[in-house]
């Protein structure tokens, strides 16, 4: 079997096309980008610059269910996508991120520059992520969910967003997970819906996290508690400041 192709696609100079690929109508494909074999990129993808994508990925795959139409795909420079991955129509991975293989991204959800998405991750709808942020092997973000800048999530870490536990007899708001600005969430912990992890905040390995969590504060247990203050040279302000004189000393 052929690539195939619509003939409304367009591509950039200098792509390297797969076997077996597959591109629907309306696709923009950038300059240099890489594409490998079986890809399937469906209608009104925007790939831009120096993105790649690894075998068997699903770009712009349409949702079996939920609020239409939605945004185009869009995928910006720099961007590498691991083989198999899926990412759904609606969603928008900014510059320079990586996300790996397995991983699912689902509908209206944004992801900033400079940020991993690691193997297996699961990021579920209407969900945003901001710049340089880590996301490990395996964790789960639930839909409706925030994350800021330079967030860490640990492996297998695992976010909810309904309070009763599909038990309600109403129709209720789903409620994901908050995390400000410099927030870590330790491997195996486990956060309930609707809360908020403060700012530079850090919840320890396998805590399952009940009510929301201050500021520059270590929280374990089950459920989490909190433990002590997050030492200063691990705040973002302390270690920018030593990358910048380090920079400075070469």
């Amino acid at each position: 079997m052929k690539n195939k192709r619509d003939s409304s696609v367009i591509l950039g100079q200098d792509v390297a096309i797969g076997e077996h690929v597959h591109f629907g109508p309306n696709v923009v494909i950038g300059d240099r980008v890489k594409i490998g074999h079986h890809v399937v990129i469906k209608e009104g993808v925007t790939i831009e610059h120096d993105v790649d994508i690894g075998d068997f990925a699903i770009i712009g795959n349409p949702p079996l269910r939920g609020p239409s139409p939605l945004p185009p795909t869009r995928i910006e420079a720099g961007t590498r996508i691991g083989p198999r991955a899926i990412i759904y129509k609606g969603a928008l991975i900014k510059r320079n991120c990586y996300v790996a293989d397995l991983a699912t991204i689902r509908e209206r959800v944004i992801i900033g520059d400079h940020t991993i998405i690691g193997r297996g991750v699961a990021i579920e709808n209407d969900t945003e992520i901001g710049s340089r942020v880590k996301i490990e092997t395996n964790a789960y973000i639930t839909a409706y969910s925030n994350l800021g800048d330079d967030v860490f999530i640990a492996p297998a870490v695992v976010t909810s967003n309904d309070p009763t536990a599909a038990r309600s007899s109403h129709p209720i708001r789903l409620k994901g997970i908050t995390v400000k600005t410099g927030g870590r969430i330790g491997a195996g912990a486990v956060i309930l819906p609707g809360i908020t992890i403060h700012k530079e905040a850090l919840v320890g390995a396998g805590s399952v996290v009940t009510k929301d969590v201050p500021e520059k504060v270590i929280v374990i247990g089950n459920p989490a508690r909190i433990l002590k203050a997050v030492p200063e040279e691990q705040w973002l302000s302390c270690l920018r400041s030593a990358a910048q004189n380090e920079n400075h000393l070469q």
